[in-house]
C-alpha cells in the first residue's frame, strides 16, 4: 500500500492511494492412497488505485471528489470436459474504472450529515471464476459487478453528566443501489446426484436498505448497544435472462439466498484494577438474529415453503481478563451456548455450540 497525500492550500487537497496484492494456493489432495499436489495453482493479482480531490472550506463542511481503477489478473485450472477429470490452466484479467462524490456536514457539533454517490464495481473473486474442482463451479467469463450506489446517514454523538461518565452515539442511513451484472451464487445439480455451487452474472438487481445503530456507555465500566439492518434486495429483470421477449417470473422478488433483515445487541462491563493494579476484568453478551428468507425463487413452484432458511436466534458469551495495562491477555469465549440450530444461505446446517480460548502477549511498547 502506498498513499500520497499533497496539500494545494488550507481548504485543497489531493489523495494518490495504490493497493497492490498478490495470492497464490497449491492443493493437496489427501483422498488418495498417496497424498497428491494438484500441478496447476491458482493465482491473483490485483491492482487498486485512487485519486481524490477534497475541498474543506470550514471545519464543518467538506466534500470530496474521487475516482479509483481497478486491475485484476487472476489464473488457475479451468476443467476441459463435463465431468471434470482433465485441467489446463487458463488466465484471464479484468479492469474497471469507478468514480464518486461525498460530503459531510456538521449541522450542530454533535450532529453529522453524510451522503455520497459512487459508480462502483466489484470484481469476481479467484473462486467465483475457478471454483474449488470439487463443490464449488467456477466461471472464467464473469464480468465484474457494476453499481450505482447512494448512501445517506446522520449520526449523533454526546457526552454528558459528571465528569461526562455518560455517553451516547446513535447512528442511522438509509441505502440504494442499482447493480448489473450481479454476481449470484446458485445450487445446480450434477451427474450421479451430486450438486455443486455455480457462480452467473444475473443482470439487473435493485436494493433499498436502512440501517440503524445506537450505544450507550458510563464510565468506562458499562457499554450496551446493538445495530439494525434492513436490506430489501430485489429482482430488477423484467425479461427472463437469456430470453428476448419472455417475461420474467420473478421481476420484483427478492432475490434467493441473500437475508433482507437481521440485528444483533451486546452488553459489556468491565472491571479495572478488580485483583492487581492494571489489570482488567470484563464479562460480554451479544447475541445476532437472523429473519428467515428463501433460498430458491419465493414464486416458482407450490412447495415453496420448503426453500427457506429459518429464523435463528444465536447467544454468545464472552469473558476476558487483562495484566500489567493489557500486556498479557486471556480470553474464553462461548459461542452459540443455548447451542440453537443455524443455518448459511442455502439452509446448511452449522456448527451448533462452540469454546474458544485465546492467549495473547503484546511485546515492546512504550
Amino acid at each position: 500500500t502506498a498513499t500520497i497525500n499533497y496539500r494545494i492550500s488550507r481548504s485543497h487537497t489531493l489523495t494518490l492511494n495504490h493497493v497492490f496484492s498478490a495470492f497464490t494456493r497449491s492443493n493437496t489432495s489427501l483422498l488418495a492412497s498417496e497424498p497428491q499436489r494438484d500441478a496447476i495453482n491458482k493465482q491473483t493479482i490485483k491492482n487498486i488505485t485512487g485519486l481524490q480531490y477534497r475541498y474543506a472550506p470550514t471545519d464543518s463542511w467538506n466534500i470530496s471528489a474521487f475516482a479509483k481503477y481497478y486491475a485484476l489478473a487472476v489464473s488457475g485450472p479451468m476443467a476441459t470436459d463435463a465431468n471434470a477429470t482433465d485441467f489446463v490452466r487458463t488466465s484471464r484479467s479484468s479492469d474497471a474504472l469507478g468514480y464518486g462524490l461525498a460530503t459531510t456536514y456538521f449541522i450542530t457539533s454533535d450532529l453529522q450529515a453524510k451522503l455520497s454517490y459512487e459508480k462502483a464495481f466489484r470484481l469476481p473473486t479467484i473462486e467465483e471464476m475457478f471454483g474449488d474442482e470439487d463443490l464449488e463451479m467456477g466461471e472464467i467469463g464473469l464480468r465484474p459487478e457494476r453499481s450505482d450506489n447512494v448512501n445517506f446517514n446522520l449520526s449523533y454523538t454526546r457526552s454528558f453528566g459528571q465528569s461526562l461518565q455518560h455517553s451516547i452515539y446513535v447512528e442511522g442511513g438509509a441505502i440504494f443501489r442499482n447493480t448489473n451484472d450481479y454476481i449470484q451464487r446458485n445450487i445446480v445439480d450434477l451427474s450421479g446426484g451430486k450438486v455443486a455451487a455455480s457462480y452467473i452474472n444475473y443482470g439487473k438487481v435493485r436494493t433499498w436498505g436502512a440501517n440503524l445503530s445506537a450505544r450507550y456507555s458510563f464510565a468506562g465500566w458499562l457499554s450496551v448497544g446493538g445495530n439494525l439492518t434492513y436490506s430489501d434486495v430485489r429482482d430488477n429483470m423484467k425479461i427472463a435472462i437469456g430470453t428476448t421477449s419472455m417475461p420474467n417470473l420473478g421481476y420484483g422478488d427478492r432475490m434467493p439466498n441473500v437475508p433482507y433483515l437481521f440485528a444483533d445487541a451486546d452488553v459489556s462491563f468491565t472491571w479495572r484494577d478488580c485483583i492487581t493494579k492494571g489489570d482488567a476484568l470484563s464479562i460480554t453478551y451479544d447475541n445476532q438474529y437472523l429473519r428467515g428468507f428463501y433460498y430458491y425463487s419465493s414464486r416458482i413452484g407450490t412447495n415453496k415453503s420448503e426453500y427457506m432458511v429459518p429464523d435463528q436466534f444465536s447467544h454468545n458469551l464472552s469473558l476476558g481478563y487483562s495484566l500489567c495495562n493489557g500486556k498479557y491477555n486471556l480470553s474464553i469465549e462461548c459461542r452459540n451456548f443455548t447451542n440453537e440450530k443455524l443455518y448459511d444461505n442455502f439452509s446448511l446446517q452449522r456448527a451448533g455450540r462452540a469454546f474458544y480460548a485465546k492467549l495473547r502477549v503484546s511485546f515492546g511498547g512504550r
